[in-house]
């Protein structure tokens, strides 16, 4: 049995701070509630809607479960707990502070019950800057609850793991905004007004970071939907999503905070712009779409030192639940990385909502299990 030497909070920190060690950290990959629901053992309904204590217990529940290295801080939840109105075929039917939601049974979307109108749709018909100003407000806080949530995980956590809050780039804030079809639009038709939308949401990234730093956060999570070849140019990357990546990393920089970045898609031509920007490690999707972004691959440009995150593939690879499959494909991102550089296993995007936690066990077990790796022997 290999000894526990890195694991933890500890080991987390010092991958990220470019230094290999073994066993090789776990960061389990979550977003909202999918997926934790399940270890919770809550109705997925119960958590997306939950209150602080219920979101507080989902996450170590999670911890006890599974002992990753990195835990992703999903935020806190409201005061007043949900409760079920209908139990129909297709969906659930919830009230949570008089307001009444319907949740997909399928797809585990969740909507206003009257209107339809989901969190990630647009925020509505911007098509001047007075409408930019008007319909998206100056950040001024994360909120009492969303940070006491935070500090309180981070305390109860200690260094059995690292707590990593979350968040986008102005780039992919500006996009959800305008809505997909909309922001791919204006940055043909009229840049200057997307880019207007762009410097309104990063205004707030120092205060941001600033609140995660008192809360006691060391290390940030942020995601880069969007910026891929398979959606728009090389050229386009270069002048609307990377001044922001770069943005967000100083701002997460100037308050002490170690920053990965998460980028989807198709990012194999933009990798030498990616490794210009300072971040302490980069995470990257599985491959879809013919692009073979493998751990091999970005880090034949990253080059050793920089800390990188495997791209496990968190739909296919264990959906199928193969222990023998999961440990095989472990080992080679291991190996793949290299027996010097620094790796946080990880899958390249978040868990499915039901995915078989088995699964997990297994992909964290074969990273412990440091005897399969060829270079360790």
């Amino acid at each position: 049995m290999t000894t526990v030497t890195n694991c933890g909070r500890p080991g987390a920190l010092r991958a990220l701070d470019g230094y290999s060690g073994s066993p090789t950290p776990v960061a389990l990959f979550t977003w909202g509630f999918d997926y934790i629901w399940q270890v919770a053992d809550m109705s997925p309904w119960q958590l997306a809607l939950g209150t602080r204590d219920d979101w507080h217990r989902a996450h170590l529940a999670l911890l006890e479960r599974h002992h990753p290295d990195l835990l992703f801080y999903s935020g806190s939840g409201g005061s007043m707990p949900p409760s079920l109105v209908a139990d129909e075929r297709e969906s659930w039917l919830i009230e949570e502070n008089g307001q009444r939601y319907r949740m997909d049974k399928t797809s585990l979307a969740l909507a206003n019950a009257e209107t339809g109108a989901k969190g990630c749709d647009p925020v509505g018909p911007m098509q001047t800057r007075a409408d930019i100003d008007r319909m998206i407000p100056v950040f001024t806080s994360w909120g009492e609850a969303y940070l006491g949530g935070l500090q309180r995980l981070i305390t109860e956590v200690g260094d059995r793991a690292l707590v990593l809050p979350h968040h986008s780039p102005a780039y992919i804030c500006a996009c959800y905004a305008f809505g997909f079809e909309r922001a791919m639009e204006l940055m043909i038709e009229d840049p200057d007004l997307f880019l207007y939308a762009c410097d309104r949401f990063q205004a707030g990234d120092r205060l941001r970071m600033q609140e995660w730093k008192a809360a006691g956060a060391e290390a940030c999570f942020i995601a880069d939907g969007w910026a891929s070849c398979d959606i728009i140019s090389p050229a386009m990357i270069e002048r609307f999503a990377l001044p922001y990546q770069r943005s967000i990393t100083e701002a997460a920089h100037g308050f002490g905070l170690r920053i990965i970045l998460w980028n989807e898609g198709d990012i194999l031509p933009i990798l030498p712009e990616e490794v210009a920007i300072p971040v302490d490690a980069f995470a990257f999707e599985q491959p879809r779409k013919g692009a073979a972004l493998t751990v091999e691959a970005v880090r034949a440009v990253f080059g050793p030192r920089r800390c990188l995150f495997g791209n496990l593939d968190s739909e296919a690879l264990l959906g199928r639940n193969d222990a023998v499959e999961i440990d095989r494909a472990v080992s080679a991102q291991i190996t793949a990385s290299g027996p010097a550089a620094p790796f946080i296993l990880s899958t390249g995007s978040p868990l499915p909502s039901f995915t078989a936690p088995e699964a997990v066990d297994a992909m964290i077990a074969a990273a412990r299990n440091q005897e399969t790796i060829p270079w360790r022997k």
